[in-house]
């Protein structure tokens, strides 16, 4: 059985991840890259939005754990690298919109 310290801990981490994506923007950036891994360039005029904001937001992501990136000469690529948020969002898109979220 966990010390209660340690599980406070890693509920704490939780409860950051959830912070962190309980955002409009970031929930939308997270669904663009379900289709697969992009370049900041792809993420921010696919979603129309300012691309020093689509960074910021992007960075925060990664710092979390929740995305991942790589550098292919200039340009940087992003994927999902936490597919369990994704679960999470899947669910409660799935509840807001009267659905039942199939796992």
């Amino acid at each position: 059985m966990a010390t209660p310290d340690v599980r406070l801990e890693h509920l704490q981490k939780a409860a950051e991840v959830l912070r962190v994506v309980a955002h409009p923007v970031r929930l939308q950036i997270l669904q663009f890259l379900e289709g697969g891994e992009k370049t900041v360039t792809e993420i921010h005029t696919g979603l129309d939005l300012p691309q020093a904001y689509t960074s910021q937001q992007l960075n925060l992501m990664k710092s979390k754990d929740i995305l991942a990136s790589r550098r292919d000469g200039s340009q940087v690529f992003y994927r999902i690298a936490n597919w369990n948020v994704l679960k999470i969002i899947h669910c409660v898109c799935a509840d807001s919109a009267g659905e039942t979220a199939q796992t």
